[in-house]
């Protein structure tokens, strides 16, 4: 995998992602590790970071007691988002506002009479990284703003 394109994204999300991906140990011990973990060797990798905050995209959780779920020890989790493969919940969240890092399709989930197979890779308020369906954050099937992940 080509890991200078990885680096070249335009948020920090989208760096932590890469971070994931590049499965380093901190990346799969934590989800919150992962960010900790990410490579700032050069001047140029630190300025793309603190520019790309400010680019974040917002995404809205509009449904109520939503199980974020995320387990970097499992690399079906982290490449195959499901309840299955996600067995650990990091949080549960309702009627909030999270950045959208990347979305990628996994497990469909059915709901109210909707489905989608599209999930969205989240960092909390709290810093919490993990995954959430689609179907659960207005925008619709795929969210406008959120890049496809990396993989």
């Amino acid at each position: 995998m080509n890991t200078r394109r990885l680096l070249k994204a335009t948020t920090v999300a989208a760096a932590a992602v890469a971070a994931l991906t590049l499965g380093s140990p901190a990346a799969v011990a934590s989800p919150a590790a992962a960010q900790a973990d990410l490579p700032t060797t050069t001047a140029s990798t630190a300025s793309t970071a603190s520019t790309a905050s400010a680019a974040a995209t917002s995404v809205y959780i509009w449904a109520t007691n939503v199980n974020v779920r995320y387990d970097g020890a499992d690399a079906d989790c982290v490449h195959y988002p499901s309840r299955g493969s996600c067995v650990k919940i990091v949080a549960t969240v309702s009627r909030t506002t999270a950045e959208g890092m990347c979305q990628h399709p996994g497990e469909e989930i059915v709901d109210s009479g909707y489905r989608n197979r599209w999930w969205t890779l989240l960092k909390l308020p709290d810093g919490t990284i993990g995954w959430v369906n689609n179907i659960y954050i207005q925008g619709g099937e795929k969210i406008a703003g959120v890049p496809d992940c990396g993989w």
